[in-house]
């Protein structure tokens, strides 16, 4: 969530139809998608196309980099140049204005970075690695989590209108990777290393929560609060078996059985109906899934590996941000419209959409 917040209305027959679904398919028609919402999408695409995805961790020795990419309507918009390492995880629009969260590269290391409507604004000073994981904009109060490298281990920080307070101390291995701001409560779910094991967790306005015991590595990777409830998206590995799970209220509900290797990724509720996405690894292959109620729906069909990175759903619309590898090894940045796959790439370079946002058009 990567997080993204739209007040949206859910029908009851679309929710009857849906949850009565578990195919590979999406029982809504393809051309329900009104042309009176924009949508936005950010995430990063390499500058080159040297290699295929299955050996991308070596493409910052041959010079390659990625850059942040902004699509509007599937259209790019330029963040940054391709001479300079960036990425964009996060977007939010508020009062016509967007909002991009990332990083850019200056000098060696990472600096947090926010767009506004394309302008760059550096949160950090580069003299350590720090990234930014989500934005939100509330009541006039512009939010961001991100984090920076300590002494020897990443702090969870949060920005309130540019002024940053730490939410952990760096004495320990810590992500903050989501986040959700409810009438100026502040709600990140992350996981902190216990000095064995990863502990799923969530803060409240700095306070953490434990979601796990600390038995097993767990993950908490996206949060959403709906009347006061809160429910984190992540997995856990229990005996090598990653296990996708959603926590409602610190209550854990299993999204998969542990047969394959599955994880939830995003989340996002709606009068109490609890949209997840995340993937999992069938015949070897990792099938992008959408759990609604704990319901589960394959959304590709599993002969390319895909993964999800965000969810939001909008007039009874589905859309979910994400990655699909393509017939020539290369990872293409999508958008899944009710189960129909939209291209943001061209499919040359390897390339990922991180975040997805949904606004009405002004009449």
């Amino acid at each position: 969530m990567n997080l993204n917040h739209i007040q949206i209305i859910i029908t009851a027959l679309f929710a009857t139809l849906f949850l009565s679904c578990n195919t590979s398919k999406i029982p809504i028609a393809k051309d329900k998608i009104s042309n009176e919402v924009d949508i936005y999408v950010v995430g990063y695409e390499y500058n080159d196309s040297k290699f295929e995805s299955s050996i991308e961790e070596i493409a910052d020795e041959v010079g390659m980099k990625h850059v942040a990419k902004l699509w509007k309507n599937g259209k790019n918009i330029d963040l940054e140049e391709k001479e300079h390492y960036s990425d964009a995880n996060s977007v939010f629009v508020h009062n016509d204005d967007i909002y991009v969260g990332g990083s850019i590269m200056s000098g060696e290391e990472y600096v947090a970075a926010i767009w506004k409507n394309g302008k760059i604004q550096k949160l950090t000073d580069g003299k350590k690695t720090a990234h930014i994981q989500s934005i939100i904009v509330e009541d006039k109060m512009i939010y961001i989590l991100g984090e920076q490298f300590g002494d020897s281990h990443y702090i969870v920080k949060v920005w309130k209108n540019g002024i940053s307070s730490n939410i952990t101390d760096g004495k320990n291995d810590t992500d903050g990777n989501s986040f959700y701001v409810d009438k100026g409560n502040v709600y990140i779910c992350g996981n902190e290393n216990n000095g064995s094991k990863s502990v799923a967790k969530v803060w409240k306005n700095g306070t953490p929560q434990s979601l796990t015991n600390g038995l097993n590595n767990a993950y908490a990777l996206s949060v959403f609060v709906e009347n006061g409830n809160v429910y984190v998206a992540g997995y856990e590995i229990e005996n090598d078996k990653y296990i996708a799970k959603l926590w409602k209220n610190g209550k854990v509900q299993n999204l998969s059985d542990g047969t394959n290797y599955s994880v939830a990724s995003s989340v996002f509720v709606q009068k109490g109906n609890v949209y997840v996405v995340g993937n999992e690894s069938i015949n070897q292959k990792s099938v992008l899934k959408l759990w609604i109620n704990g319901k589960a729906t394959n959304i590709t069909d599993g002969t390319n590996n895909a993964d999800a990175n965000a969810v939001v759903v909008h007039n009874n619309n589905i859309y979910i941000a994400g990655y699909e590898e393509n017939d020539v090894d290369r990872y293409v940045a999508k958008l899944w419209i009710n189960g129909v796959a939209k291209n943001l790439t061209d499919g040359t370079k390897n390339a990922y959409a991180e975040s997805v946002f949904v606004a009405e058009k002004n009449k």
